[in-house]
């Protein structure tokens, strides 16, 4: 499926991927709200949770990789 972009240009529609829920404590959420409400830099809470998350990963992955000797 093809979709237009903004300048009218067109643009591949990216592929659909599936979300789950997790349960987070509502004082961790608090300060993401918090956060998200001083920055201003992050949309939602799932927009800051999913960068979050990808930091993270990136961070384990790397400290394995060292871990590993690699």
């Amino acid at each position: 499926m093809h979709l237009r972009s903004e300048e009218g240009g067109r643009r591949e529609r990216k592929v659909r991927v599936e979300f789950g829920a997790v349960s987070v404590p509502l004082p961790i959420l608090e300060e993401i709200d918090k956060l998200i409400e001083e920055l201003g830099y992050w949309p939602s809470r799932s927009s800051f949770v999913r960068e979050a998350c990808l930091e993270k990963l990136q961070y384990e992955r790397e400290r394995l990789k060292k871990l590993k000797g690699g």
